[in-house]
């Protein structure tokens, strides 16, 4: 999951880079188009064998991580600021803990409860040190983008949870795969409505490396090692790490763009590793 997260940090720079010539609906049309011929290769080379109910169940959850998440997602961070957008998705560990407890049974110990309360506080830090936060959201267009954006997050923390049982029974490449290439059909009516497919013919080649970059290393390896290790422990615990990513996009902003590190930006990144660490020992 260190790994994840790093792989995962990265996808912060690429997208900025690629939204630099692409609107966030013809990115997430052209990552996902491509991923998921990607996991249509994969599924054709070794073809799951999947019950018809539970080929259903994983045609929701597809569903839910593609059009549903991607679409609340971006249509509210259309409307609302970035800074509120992270501090939205930094609730993810929050969320994947209440649902895997109410749905999963996780148990709810003392540590793990600190754990994910310090890990979120250490990324509102993180992010406040990086001029990032913007609590106050005085138009109501802006509130309108966080409940989207949290409707977004919900989704993917829905994802998470009751995606791990088939990733459990039936391995992180078909779960993954089938998930992401239904949820890419069922993305594509809206994408193409919403996206200037000629766009894509100008795009330099800094941002076709960014778009690789987002459809190999993000929706590729990154989700294939997220349920990997979603069918090997628990959902909380891998959830945890999501909350190094904005650490690790900080330090990666400060290598690529010379972004200074501040001791409020220290001091964060001290109570989320700590928080990571309180977790995965609760």
């Amino acid at each position: 999951m260190a790994l994840h997260s790093a792989l995962s940090a990265g996808t912060y720079l690429a997208a900025k880079r690629a939204l630099l010539e692409l609107s966030p609906f013809e990115l997430a049309l052209v990552r996902f188009v491509l991923a998921g011929a990607v996991y249509a290769a994969l599924l054709l080379r070794h073809p799951p064998r999947i019950p018809r109910r539970h080929l259903a169940a994983l045609a929701v959850l597809g569903f839910v991580a593609v059009p549903l998440n991607q679409g609340f997602f971006l249509t509210g961070l259309a409307r609302t600021s970035p800074g509120h957008a992270a501090l939205l998705y930094a609730l993810t560990p929050i969320f994947v803990f209440l649902l895997a407890w109410a749905r999963l049974g996780e148990r709810a110990t003392p540590g793990k409860l600190a754990g994910i309360g310090l890990a979120f506080g250490g990324t509102v830090v993180v992010l406040g040190s990086r001029g990032l936060t913007g609590l106050v959201a005085a138009e109501r267009q802006g509130l309108l983008g966080d409940l989207l954006v949290l409707v977004g997050v919900l989704a993917w923390a829905f994802y998470v949870v009751y995606g791990k049982p088939y990733a459990e029974r039936y391995g992180a490449v078909a779960t993954t795969g089938l998930t992401l290439v239904i949820g890419t059909l069922l993305y594509l009516p809206v994408g193409a409505a919403t996206s200037n497919l000629a766009r894509y013919g100008e795009l330099s080649p800094l941002g076709w490396a960014s778009v690789a970059y987002l459809v190999v290393v993000t929706s590729v390896v990154s989700y294939l090692i997220y349920y990997w290790a979603l069918a090997r422990a628990e959902a909380s615990r891998v959830a945890i790490w999501s909350s190094l990513q904005p650490v690790l996009t900080a330090l990666g902003a400060w290598a690529a763009y010379g972004e200074r590190l501040t001791g409020t930006f220290l001091l964060g990144t001290a109570l989320v590793l700590a928080g990571v660490v309180l977790t995965e020992r609760g």
